[in-house]
């Protein structure tokens, strides 16, 4: 009688010394989400920053640089306009209305990351 020899796999002994081999790591929708919140809140807070910090140098608001960053950064600042005073371009000012705006920023994107998070 013809028997056909199948080759059987060969079973690789667990290694020893509790090494597991690594999983790859598969990048999901959260990941991608998280990155890009984190992005927008980083590009957020680099206008802002640069904001305060030409206000506390008493840039010129005639340059076009200048202006172009105010007039960016403004969008962002807008609903925390009066919670202090308004900023004197004339002088050196620290702009406290950026300063809340930034934490406010940081507090959304902490808690859009949770959110995203959420059942993990």
């Amino acid at each position: 009688m013809l028997t056909m020899n199948t080759p059987t796999e060969t079973s690789t002994p667990d290694p020893r010394g509790g090494y597991k081999p690594r999983k790859p790591v598969v990048k999901t929708n959260r990941v991608i989400l998280t990155r890009a919140i984190w992005y927008l809140f980083g590009v957020i807070t680099a206008v802002l920053a640069l904001r305060i910090v030409l206000l506390m140098l008493s840039a010129n608001p005639e340059t076009p640089f200048v202006a172009f960053v105010y007039a960016v950064s403004g969008i962002f600042v807008v609903p925390f306009y009066g919670i202090f005073e308004q900023p004197d371009y004339t002088r050196f000012y620290v702009d406290t209305s950026s300063i809340v705006a930034v934490i406010v920023y940081w507090l959304i994107a902490v808690g859009l990351t949770k959110l995203v998070n959420l059942t993990r």
